[in-house]
């Protein structure tokens, strides 16, 4: 399965749009002003379905995801010059390229998701591809992470 994940041209506290394939609209990711910041992936009815918080005063980055307010895992970025994280509460792990420009979520030796950051001078825009219809919203908020991360400078967002 294949998404876009566009960003909003300009936003005080990111927002993000994502379509399938076919161009229709599947989810809509919402961020926070408040610190720590957290985005939080929608599905088309207003339903909450995955929260990503930022965990404050880390000297790597690391971010807690929930289903409800039931923390299901946690990212923490290990000490390398790509983007590299693991998870911890489930068996993924995060690796990517110099840029951050393609990362990929692996399970078991395994990719399960890619996410590639599209050239565009205007707005951050990401494909992602996902073999589990399931992980969907789950990989959506961790492309969402990681543009929080790595992309900041060029996204328009007021950054902490």
């Amino acid at each position: 399965m294949e998404f876009i994940v566009n960003q909003k041209l300009v936003s005080l506290t990111g927002k993000y749009f994502i379509k399938d394939k076919s161009g229709n609209d599947v989810f809509v990711v919402k961020g926070s002003f408040s610190l720590p910041r957290k985005f939080r992936v929608f599905d088309m009815q207003g339903k909450e379905i995955v929260c990503v918080k930022k965990r404050m005063f880390r000297l790597l980055e690391r971010f807690d995801f929930y289903e409800g307010k039931e923390r299901i895992c946690y990212a923490k970025q290990k000490f390398s010059v790509k983007p590299k994280y693991d998870f911890y509460g489930t068996d993924l792990k995060i690796e990517g390229s110099l840029l951050a420009h393609n990362c990929y979520i692996i399970r078991d030796g395994k990719t399960v998701a890619r996410i590639y950051k599209s050239v565009t001078l205007i707005r951050d825009s990401y494909i992602v591809s996902v073999e589990d219809e399931e992980n969907v919203p789950f990989v959506i908020a961790v492309a969402v992470m990681l543009d929080h991360v790595h992309h900041r400078g060029n996204d328009g967002i007021l950054t902490d």
